[in-house]
């Protein structure tokens, strides 16, 4: 087993003890999200990489989303969040962050190298197309290769986008 399936078999652990013990209940759905995320990961890293990107397409992506915005419209958060009582669990929750920013730095930075001789195929020819086994193939594979991250971001910022829909029209109701 390498070091970075070791690390992430760790943080896993850590969030999912936090996600057990956490009086928020975001709390535990956001631990919950940082689980799912670790087992992409540890997916991605056995070679396994369709299942990672099904896992956070559909189990990180849709599903937390749907836990998140009903824990957020049934407001079921009445006391304080758990990082002000915890300045210590605060100080631990941004050195994670940190450690798995670097982290997906530098597996992002190896995925571009990695397919950088994707992207000298240039401009896709009908010929070529039908070579590589129709429209769909070439889309998906482009899609989860070459443009993974841009794809991510642009799932991401649709994320942020929505969440600060439902904020605004809260706001409004209250």
């Amino acid at each position: 087993m390498s070091l970075p399936i070791i690390i992430l078999c760790l943080i896993s652990a850590v969030l999912a003890l936090t996600m057990l013990f956490a009086k928020s209940p975001i709390t535990s759905a956001l631990c919950l999200l940082g689980v799912l995320l670790m087992t992409a990961g540890i997916y991605g890293l056995i070679g396994e990489h369709m299942i990672a990107t099904i896992q956070l397409v559909v189990y990180a992506g849709a599903i937390m989303v749907l836990f998140i915005f009903s824990i957020m419209l049934l407001n079921l958060s009445n006391s304080e969040n758990d990082f002000k009582k915890k300045p210590a669990l605060f100080i631990f929750g941004i050195t994670i962050g940190f450690t798995l920013f670097g982290f997906f730095a530098y597996s992002i930075k190896n995925h571009f190298q990695f397919h950088l001789q994707d992207k000298l195929l240039g401009i896709f020819t009908p010929q070529l197309v039908a070579q590589l086994g129709g429209n769909s193939k070439v889309l998906s594979h482009a899609l989860y290769s070459q443009f993974f991250v841009s794809f991510e971001v642009i799932s991401l910022a649709l994320l942020v986008a929505i969440v600060g829909a439902v904020v605004l029209a809260k706001r409004k109701v209250d």
